[in-house]
Order: C-alpha cells, then structure tokens, then sequence
C-alpha cells in the first residue's frame, strides 16, 4: 500500500477528533485533495456522535479546519467531485463557514468536472451551499441544473428532496425544465420517499411557488399515509403549510391523520406551531378542538420563543378559524409580544390588531399602546390591506387612536391611495365613522377619486357601508368646510339600484341605506322601492324586543325613588329612533320638559390608552338627531355610572336635572 493510501485509511480509522488533528498537525503538507476530504468529512461524523468521540474545543477544531483550507488551496485542482461533495457536506454538517476565497476556489474546480458528478454529489453540494448560505454564482447553478438533467433518472428520493430544498432555501428558481424533471422521477420513485423526504419536497416547491401536478401531489398525499407515522413535528407542520401555500386542499383522510399524528408528537416548536394553524386557517380546514387544545397547550409552554410573525399568524389563524383560545391563551400572548414588539413588521401588526377584533378580544392598555408606538415608527411600509384592517380593528375594538396615530395611517393612506382595493376603502371608512376621525380635504378628495376609479368592483356589503360611512363622516364634520362630491354619492347609490334589483341586499345594507337617506336627505334620495325596503328594515329593527340592560333597570330605579314620570322605549315623532327612557320633568314655571335618558353602555363609546373615553360616531349622530327633534339629551355612561354609590347616582341625576330646569 501507498504511503497517500496509508495516510488516508489512518485518516479514516481515526477514534476521535483529536487523533485527526495530529495527523493534520503533522502531514497537512503531503495532504493532497483525498486527504483533505477524508480528514473534514471524518471530522464531521466524529464531531457528530458526541460519544467519546468529540474532543476539541470548538476554536482548536477551527484552528484544524483553517489549516485544512489552506491546504485545498494548494492542491484544488486535484478534487474530483466526491472529494469536493464530501468536503462542503462535511463543513456545512458541522455549522463550518470557509473563507470566500475557498469557497470560490471549489466552485471553480465543481465547474470544471460538474459532467462527472452523479445525483449525491449534486445534491449533497446544492445541500451543502444552502446551509452554509453559501450563494453560488450564476454559472454554477446552470451547470448544477443541466447535470441534473442529464442524469435525474439516477436520482433517489433522498437525493431530489434535499436538492430541491436547497434551491428553495437559496432562493434559486430552477427552470421548469428541470422541476418538471425531478417532478416525474419523483413520480417514478415517490414510493421510496421518507416522511423526511416527502415534507422537504413539498416545503421546496411552495416556497419556490413551483405548483406540482395533480398526479404529483397526489402519489405524495398516499406516500404520506402510508408512512405518516414516521413524521415528526417540523415534517408535520412543513407539509401542512406546503400544501396551504400552494393552495392544495388535501383528502380528508389525509388531513385526519395529520392530525392524529399531531397529536402523537406534539412537541412542537414555536415556528411549527405556528406554520401548523396557519395553513389550516388558509386552506380552511376546522381541526379538531382536542388538536387545537394540544397546540394551545404547547404554545403556552414555549410562548417566550415565539418571533413576532410567529405571534401575529398563531392569533390571525385562531381567528380565522373562529378559534376562541384560554385567557390564559391570550394573556401569555400578550405578555409576550410585549417583549418584542419593537421587531413587528407592518404586516405582523396589522395581523394580530385584526385578529384580536375579530375574536372580539380586548387586549390591555398597555398592549394597545404599544402596538399603536410600533405602528408610527414603521408606518410608511404599510401596505393599503394593512392600513384598513388596523383602522377597522382599532373601531371594531372600541380603541380610540391619538392624533398622531390617525394622522400618521392617514398620510400613508395619501401616499398608497391608488392601490386600495374597495373592500379596504370600506373598511377604512367605516372605522374613521365609528371612531368620529375627520379626515382632511385632502384625504377625502383622494378617497372620492379612488371610489369614482374602481366602484364597479365594489360589492352590495361595501357599498352600503362606506355610503352609510360618508354620511356619519360628513355628519361629523363641523359647518360646511368639507363636503362630499355628490358624483361619487350619485354612483354609490346607482350600484345600490343595481343590487336591490339583483336582490343581493341584506336588511343590514338596507339599515345602512336608511340612515344614509337620513342624514344626507335629498343628496342621497333612493327610490321609492328601495327607500320602502329600507324604511321597513329600520322599523324592524326598532320594533324588535330586546331584553333591558343591568344598566337601565339601574337608571330606571333612580329615576323611580325621585319620582319622575317616563315612558320605556319611547318612539321618536319621526319613527328614527327609540329612546331608552323619555322623561316628563316639571319645570319651575309648571310647564313640561321632555328628556329623552339614553342608557349607553360599552358598544356606544371607543377608549384610549390613556383610559379616556369618546362616544361612537353612531352615538354621536343620535344625540344630534334628537337635539334636532327639540329633546333634551341626558346621556348616562357605563364607565361613570358603576364608579358611583346609590347615593351618588341619586345625587347625579338630581344635579343633571337641576341644570335642566328639571323640579326634583
């Protein structure tokens, strides 16, 4: 034997990772390329069981690696492909990083022989690479993809999963060539696949947007059944999102076990909790509560490792699948994003402000306050999808926004206006309605422009909320400083027409189209038709029983010890409103003084962080509806009315009667 060959099985042989390091210490200088490699890869399996066989400090094993490098220098071009595979295999196992310079050296020696590189050397490379984050040159990856096509029918399961991985990991688009190669060959052997192999495929061709046959997806559906329990979490939770992001509705059958492996190994990481209920919430699916229970209880065991996007699609997911998880559940999650909230991206926010309003959670001050600091410092990336649903959510929470947060999104809004879809135009108006916001002249001219741009496109729900919108955003304005382009109120209320003949109207729009007409008068005039419908959707509604509120029968019983008279549910002369108490007070001078007592509990009023609190554009509007009828308007809050005694509440409404001329 050889003296190189001697050199090489004592490379080999060596017990521990100490022993290589001698031999490297004393004959890095004879090493030629199969030296170098088997010295590396030998490195990497030893570092690797940890059983006696790891004995380096970290820095002395970087000190034999650097040695080793220098080494490929000298003698690159003696690599042939399994020493060069072997040796970017080995670095990349070990968490390696090699100097640039070698890394360039290699690729330039890959080039040169890449013709005689079988499938592992192929795939152990682009594997390698992309867990180095190594980003190969252009001409590199060519030569990769027209090997691959040269000899893909030799390719095993292993083999066409970690290269696919690897160019999804990279960022690298093959072209449909070669993913329609590796696509029949994985066809031709998908029955060899492991649970390993099946979720790095389908995870490579989603994040590469690369949509796979029906056949294809199909023979990796039933190769997952028959092995799905070998799956550990990441696999689970990789196929899962895989499959949502390529938009593939899996079997039922498929989807059952899934789940029941689920709960088999729910050993979850944050990231995987995560990707799990995401996927099913975008491909629709409603798991079982046990399923949803066991990932609830392993987020809240690893709720502190959890990134923000992470929080942001575990709360988007329970709410779109209608989830309502623990107040321990949402506590945690809260107290958490605390702890990063300075690393939300604009879509993070938008996505856990969304979901918490759609869940109908109110998170603490605190929470609100800081969403809303995160959302001024990063504002100008705001998409228009996210500036509607942090508006919408804000409103439908019942959070009242400062200044400068509306003024901030409002601003974006000008910036970005021309890419709102009508849905978010909507969205955003209606918020700034609820919320009582004044938008500027020139925010709302650009709105106006947008809406005349793409109002055929809006649907009956749109149309009839932002009409319903504009009328309660004019009718917050003060004077006549802004008005609304009666073109656009002409257009929104023709598709109004256009769906009531199409009977695609819901009492809610009909409601909408009412209140509309009411405080927009003859500027919003619906036809007589439609106008009847409308008129007969608001009676409805108002001669609907209801159940009296803690909060009235209260009132009532304060009212009655001070011995005022009044009528319960009274009707307004013009049949608009119901007044919740209409009291008939003496006046000093023994006339009559009518007091319409409006009993307002937690819906009538948005709160801000700083624990003030404002009344609902709705409200608002009321109050002025019945000033305007000639009604003194005595509003009683929940918020003040459970801070005060019996007593208290005596003493209040006296005072308030009091200053209304009102004899007690």
């Amino acid at each position: 034997m050889s003296a190189a060959r001697i050199l090489t099985s004592r490379i080999v042989k060596a017990q521990n990772d100490g022993a290589v390091a001698d031999i490297v210490k004393q004959h890095v200088g004879e090493f030629n390329a199969i030296h170098v490699s088997a010295a590396v890869s030998t490195i990497a399996k030893l570092t690797a069981r940890r059983r006696g066989t790891r004995t380096l400090s970290k820095s002395k094993r970087d000190s034999v690696l650097d040695a080793l490098e220098r080494r490929i220098l000298a003698c690159v071009d003696d690599f042939d492909p399994q020493a060069l595979a072997n040796t970017v295999w080995a670095w990349a196992t070990m968490r390696h990083q090699p100097s640039l310079q070698v890394l360039a050296a290699l690729q330039r020696r890959m080039l040169a022989c890449v013709d005689d590189f079988i499938p592992q050397h192929l795939a152990n490379t682009a594997w390698a690479w992309a867990t180095m984050r190594h980003q190969p040159s252009a001409d590199a990856l060519a030569a990769l993809e027209r090997r691959v096509l040269a000899c893909v029918d030799d390719f095993k399961p292993q083999e066409l999963a970690n290269t696919v991985w690897a160019w999804a990991t990279m960022r690298h688009q093959p072209s449909p060539q070669v993913l329609a190669a590796l696509e029949r060959r994985m066809l031709a052997c998908v029955d060899d696949f492991n649970s390993q192999d099946l979720a790095n495929t389908v995870w490579a061709w989603a994040t590469m947007r690369h949509q796979p046959s029906a056949d294809a997806l199909a023979s990796l559906e039933r190769r997952m059944l028959a092995c799905i329990d070998d799956f550990d979490s990441q696999a689970l939770a990789n196929t899962v999102w895989a499959w949502a992001t390529m938009g593939h509705k899996p079997s039922a059958a498929a989807l059952a076990a899934l789940e029941r492996r689920m709960l088999a190994c729910v050993d979850f990481k944050p990231q995987d909790v995560a990707n799990t209920v995401w996927a099913w919430a975008t491909m629709r699916h409603q798991p079982s509560d046990k399923v949803l229970a066991a990932l609830e209880r392993r987020m809240l065991a690893c709720v502190d490792d959890f990134l923000p996007q992470a929080l942001a699609n575990t709360v988007w997911a329970w709410a779109t699948m209608r989830h309502q998880p623990s107040a321990r559940a949402r506590a945690a999650l809260e107290r958490h994003m605390l702890a990063c909230v300075d690393d939300f991206k604009p879509q993070d926010v938008e996505n856990t402000v969304w979901a918490w309003a759609t869940m109908r959670h109110q998170p603490s001050a605190q929470v609100l306050a800081a969403l809303e600091s995160r959302m001024l410092a990063c504002v100008d990336a705001f998409v228009p999808q996210a500036l509607a649903n942090t508006v919408w959510a804000w409103a439908t929470m019942r959070h009242q926004p400062s200044a400068d947060a509306l003024a901030a999104l409002e601003r974006r809004m000008l910036a970005c206006v021309d890419d709102f879809m009508p849905q978010a135009l909507a969205n955003t108006v209606w918020a700034w309605a609820t919320m009582r916001h004044q938008p500027s002249a020139d925010a709302l001219a650009a709105l106006e422009r947008r809406m005349l741009a793409c109002i055929d496109d809006f649907k009956p729900r749109n149309i009839a909320n932002t009409v319903w919108a504009v009328a309660m955003v004019m009718n917050n304005i003060e004077g006549d400083k802004i008005t609304i382009d009666q073109n656009v109120l002409d257009r929104l209320l023709h598709q109004l027409e256009h769906a009531a003949q199409s009977s695609t109207l819901d009492e809610q729009d009909l409601k909408q189209i009412f209140q509309a007409h009411h405080l927009f008068g003859d500027r919003f005039k619906p036809s007589v038709t439609l106008l009847d419908q409308a008129r007969e959707a608001w009676a409805k509604q108002l001669n609907s029983s209801s159940s009296r509120s803690s909060l009235e029968k209260e009132v009532a019983a304060c009212v009655d010890r001070l011995g005022i008279t009044y009528d319960v549910e009274a009707l307004t002369e013009d049949g608009v409103h119901r007044i919740d108490m209409l009291a008939r007070g003496r006046t000093d001078d023994g006339g009559e003084r009518l007091l319409a007592i409006e009993c307002d509990g937690p819906t009538h009023f948005l709160q801000a962080s700083d624990g003030t609190y404002r009344i609902d554009g709705s409200t608002y509007a009321r109050n002025c509806d019945l000033r305007k009828l000639g009604l003194d308007v005595l509003c009683v809050a929940w918020h003040e009315w459970t801070m005060l005694t019996k007593d208290e509440r005596d003493a209040y409404f006296i005072r308030e009667l009091q200053e209304r001329g009102i004899v007690v």
